[in-house]
């Protein structure tokens, strides 16, 4: 796997990056895709992730991960982009009890399930790709 991660906060060191590789990883084998498959991380901050939803999504507010699917297709040899708010992962690890890097390996995965297709706007949906998620993120809990 080739994850590359793109760091405009400055708060992530070398060996965090590394340990946020492992998690995309491991994330990536055990849903099956191919070893040359390839994911950038990018960790931004609100104002940032605001502007990018606004561009993409037309909804001016910030939110905690975008997903930008690049390649596709039966190898998914380029799966595309993942990126996250530092800033709303922080707050959304205050509200829901984790810790920040819970935080960063739950929206990890969930913008790795978006990158091959999953979403959560119909019910069924929601409960395929929770399903999905609950499985991945047990198999990351020790790293």
């Amino acid at each position: 796997m080739k994850i590359s991660i793109s760091d405009e906060t400055g708060g992530l060191d070398g060996a965090y990056k590394s340990r946020l590789r492992k998690i995309a990883g491991t994330a990536l084998k055990n849903l099956g895709l191919p070893s040359g498959t390839e994911l950038s991380l990018s960790f931004i901050n609100d104002r940032r992730m605001r502007e990018l939803n606004r561009e993409w999504r037309k909804i001016d507010r910030s939110t905690d991960v975008l997903s930008f699917p690049q390649g596709g297709g039966p190898d998914y040899t380029l799966l595309g982009d993942i990126v996250i708010s530092i800033d709303t992962a922080k707050r959304h690890s205050g509200k829901y009890g984790n810790t920040l890097h819970d935080e960063i390996k739950k929206l990890i995965v969930h913008g790795i399930l978006h990158l091959l297709g999953y979403d959560h706007k119909k019910k069924r949906d929601k409960e395929m790709m929770r399903e999905k998620e609950s499985r991945l993120m047990f198999s990351i809990k020790e790293l």
